[in-house]
């Protein structure tokens, strides 16, 4: 069962949970007798996303539960009676009823092919590609486009995430996990159970969340907060564990109850004996620790107590983990140290041996993937984190779903003449380059070295296929023309998902029970996130590098000097560029994007062809671009600005 399956209603999910303008397109299409025409659209990029080397598909699962919907359901009677409702301006019915019949018969046959779900993919790649009447084809758009975007973009902040909390460390700093903690940092209560789960994805192994665990099959995680140890006389009272075991034995409630009222650290572990994490931070963190160390002595006094741990979640975290595993190694937690060599070893040498430590740390306060990346390289003892506004506001990737061909002539419905062809179209934006698509029936293939990474993608069309000659177009620039390598292990990204007839084929992944007993299947959403370890492995390190920004950084120190200045009465703040722009922080490295030759060639035709319907003006505007990666675009030098394509083979 996917994830809107088990979220959402039919009502909610209906071909109506689209835009406006598909409604209106359909209509004029309808009216010009080219609603069921073929057509293909595909999804893409235009970049990475926030900051990566990469981006990870996410998603798929609640577009093919719409599909499936969409077959069976199709517009509901509350939908349709709803669309008889809209006027025009002069308030006619905007849609008459003809159409509105037309509408309720769309059976969304759809071929549908796609990147599977964790997959990496990189800008220009398809991620999802659609085929069939082009009125429904367009139907798909928007709720498809809501799915990948959101999706994927907590897919990759999730797998960025893990990365960094999963790394070896020289330094000794554990290796640990990722939980989910962001229902109260949410937009809303459904992106906060679809973030659980795409984050879960990413490789976040647990979820605060209690919907999400339960639909997901996510470990449902969760420690106590500061209202419990507020809302308690004291951190730990007089009585020892012991003693308040005896006072149950001996069946005086009454006693218990009083004595546990004042004891926050201990009550929680007189529910909790197997397992839990003591908040030491509402008051004073250091004797906050030191409390926790108590009780967690006096667990381990009575066999109990063996999966403890204690977390901060403000001020220097980092200081205080260390400060932590000092003392659980001074208290003999961490095995083969004693005292008296502990008070000899500095804080690093220490660290070298906290995989070794019986307790652990837990840190929570505004974590992200770079900060957990400082803190882990300051020697942070932390194997637990807690990831609220980081994993849950994610924003929303820039991917586009664009025309790439259709049947041009008017059919009315009928099937297209026999061995007539789609007309390969696409955006081509002659004032903004950075936004044009690629025309034909786009896919993408991989080319792995011996070491089994990728060294690059190229673009074709199918119908098309690869140049016989292998050359190829750089789609960073231009006038870069190669021959695709030799002797390198290929693969296409995309798979079926829906074939011609509409009829589910997707190799879906793995699934389990959503808890036991439910009855009730779900994605193996760990299975899911070591499909994802997969795939990182096969990127080279420079491209799998979680780096700052540097405008992030330059903002900062721009920031500090303001302060120094203000702080220091200046009315002018003088600023060195060399020293500002000094040791900004390596960006991650791109996987190579390439346009075949064929492809690129009628992709020029396109261009030239959808400029001629403009004004003259703007005929040229485009061939001042070399390459098609937002955020990137600048002229080409003067002496190139002419030339309409690179020379691709021949004289």
């Amino acid at each position: 069962m996917g994830f809107i399956e088990q979220n959402y209603g039919i009502e909610q999910t209906s071909p109506l949970m689209t835009d406006k303008y598909h409604f209106t397109t359909a209509y004029a299409y309808w009216l010009e007798g080219r609603a069921d025409n073929p057509s293909v659209f595909y999804m893409f990029g235009r970049k990475e996303a926030g900051g990566s080397g990469y981006t990870v598909a996410a998603g798929l699962e609640g577009v093919i539960d719409i599909v499936k919907r969409w077959q069976e359901h199709g517009l509901t009677k509350q939908d349709t009676d709803y669309l008889r409702t809209l006027k025009t301006p002069k308030g006619k019915r905007q849609f008459p009823d003809a159409f509105i019949d037309y509408l309720q018969k769309m059976e969304f046959k759809l071929k549908i092919d796609a990147a599977p779900e964790g997959s990496v993919f990189f800008p220009q790649e398809p991620v999802l590609r659609v085929e069939g009447p082009i009125a429904q084809v367009k139907m798909l758009e928007s709720v498809a486009l809501c799915l990948l975007n959101g999706h994927s973009a907590y897919a990759t902040q999730g797998a960025r995430q893990t990365d960094v909390l999963t790394r070896e460390m020289d330094n000794g700093s554990p290796a640990g996990s990722a939980s989910v903690q962001g229902l109260r940092r949410g937009p809303g209560l459904g992106a906060a159970i679809e973030a659980s789960r795409s984050l879960g994805i990413g490789g976040y192994t647990t979820t605060s969340t209690g919907t999400a665990a339960k639909s997901f099959a996510q470990a449902f995680a969760g420690t106590m907060d500061h209202a419990w140890v507020m809302t308690h006389g004291a951190e730990i009272g007089e009585l020892t564990y012991a003693e308040l075991l005896d006072l149950k034995k001996q069946g005086k409630t009454a006693e218990l109850k009083d004595a546990l009222k004042g004891d926050a650290f201990r009550s929680f572990a007189f529910a909790h004996p197997e397992s839990g994490i003591l908040l030491v931070d509402t008051y004073d963190p250091v004797q906050g620790l030191e409390n926790a160390i108590t009780v967690i002595k006096e667990l381990r006094a009575q066999g109990l107590g063996e999966h403890y741990g204690v977390r901060f979640d403000s001020g220097d975290i980092v200081k205080y983990s260390k400060l932590a595993l000092r003392r659980f190694a001074e208290e003999g937690f961490i095995e083969g140290l004693d005292t008296a060599g502990v008070k000899k070893m500095s804080d690093a040498d220490l660290l070298k041996h906290a995989d070794k430590c019986s307790v652990f740390c837990a840190a929570a306060d505004g974590i992200d993937e770079y900060t957990a990346q400082k803190m882990r390289e300051e020697g942070a003892f932390f194997s637990a984190w807690g990831i609220g506004t980081a994993g849950s506001h994610v924003p929303p990737l820039g991917l586009v779903y664009k025309a790439a061909a259709v049947y041009m002539g008017v059919l009315d419905g009928k099937d297209a003449p026999e061995g007539a062809d789609m007309t390969p179209v696409m955006k081509v934006a002659a004032h903004a380059p950075v936004k044009s698509s690629n025309p034909g029936r786009i896919n993408s293939r991989r080319f792995y070295d011996d070491n089994g990474k990728l060294a690059q993608v190229v673009i074709y069309d199918e119908r098309l296929g690869l140049a016989e000659d292998g050359k190829q177009v750089n789609l960073r620039d231009f006038t870069d023309v190669k021959n695709a390598p030799a002797n390198m292990v290929q693969k296409d990204l995309l798979v079926p998902v829906f074939d011609a007839e509409g009829k589910y084929v997707y190799q879906a992944p793995a699934q389990k029970e959503t808890f036991a007993g439910s009855g009730v299947l779900t994605t193996d959403l760990a299975a899911m996130a070591r499909f994802v370890r997969s795939e990182l492995e096969t990127l080279p390190e420079d491209v799998r590098r979680v780096s700052r920004k540097p405008e992030d950084v330059l903002k900062d120190r721009l920031l500090a000097l303001f302060n120094k200045a203000q702080a220091a009465g200046e009315d002018v703040m003088n600023v060195d560029m060399k020293a500002l722009s000094e040791g900004l922080p390596a960006q991650p490295k791109r996987i190579p994007v390439y346009l075949d030759a064929k492809l690129f060639a009628q992709r020029m035709d396109c261009e030239q062809k959808h400029l001629g319907h403009g004004r003259a003006a703007n005929k040229s505007g485009v061939e001042s671009y070399t390459e098609r990666f937002e955020g990137e675009g600048s002229p080409a030098p003067a002496a190139k600005v002419k030339q309409k394509q690179p020379r691709i083979g021949g004289k």
